[in-house]
């Protein structure tokens, strides 16, 4: 039988989708806790399958594969507490009302970001940035003209990424503020060293295959830095928006 294994993609989407918190709507606990001067970055959360990973397990279903049992699609976030309630009362929480507490997580996690996106400021800006900054250089063809709506069909992204682009470009004028300052103060070649991060990123998780929506989630979870702190989130999600408007990050050509 194959292994309950995920692919870091999978991790990443899960955790970046969720915001780092319990999806069981009485719950919503951080469960990832930042790195300390004395200790590493600690996550408490378990990773419960939708549809049980093993024949007998609750929720199972024979007929999906384990492929699918392992997928980002199958899979919630939950704290050990939770994962542990909706296993053992299988019968109050079946599949479809599983699927419905994602769903209503992932809305939760949007109406928050939506929410702190206006609080945004240069300190908020300057964390994200400086954990994303990379010490290449990004090429000279970085301008992109695209205009956004059509850069997001090309990519084949979806409504939940339309609204995250739309909600991140509230704060682009911010952020293209906070770049030229930094140009201005503290290093020219920030801009390019930013967005060589995100290139790189981008490829190396473009060039296994994934694309779309679960890669704009990637990209998402990649800004946020795993953060579980909706500012810091918003934060990311405004300078990966604001790339994905200016910049050649994401396919501009068919």
């Amino acid at each position: 039988m194959a292994s309950r294994s995920y692919t870091e993609q999978t991790i990443k989407q899960l955790f970046g989708s969720a915001a780092g918190r319990c999806a069981f709507p009485s719950c919503r606990r951080k469960l990832i806790y930042p790195a300390t001067k004395q200790s590493s970055t600690t996550i408490v959360g378990d990773i419960a399958h939708i549809v049980a990973f093993s024949n007998d397990g609750p929720r199972a279903d024979s007929t999906v594969s384990d492929t699918q049992r392992n997928s980002f699609e199958n899979l919630l976030l939950l704290c050990a507490a939770c994962h542990r309630l909706v296993d053992g009362q299988p019968a109050d929480y079946p599949d479809e009302v599983l699927r419905a507490m994602k769903k209503e997580h992932l809305d939760w996690v949007d109406g928050n970001l939506e929410n702190k996106m206006s609080d945004i400021k240069f300190p908020e800006l300057e964390v994200v940035c400086s954990r994303l900054i990379s010490s290449e250089l990004a090429d000279s063809t970085a301008f992109n003209s695209l205009p956004p709506r059509e850069k997001i069909s090309l990519n084949d992204l979806g409504p939940s990424s339309s609204k995250k682009i739309t909600m991140g470009l509230m704060q682009a004028p911010l952020v293209a503020e906070y770049l030229q300052s930094m140009v201005t103060h503290v290093d020219p070649d920030f801009p390019p060293r930013l967005i060589a991060g995100f290139r790189y990123e981008y490829d190396r998780h473009r060039n296994t295959g994934i694309k779309g929506d679960g890669l704009f989630l990637l990209m998402e979870s990649f800004a946020a830095g795993g953060s579980a702190d909706f500012e810091r989130h918003a934060a990311g999600l405004a300078v990966l928006a604001h790339l994905f408007q200016v910049c050649d990050i994401f396919e501009t050509t068919s």
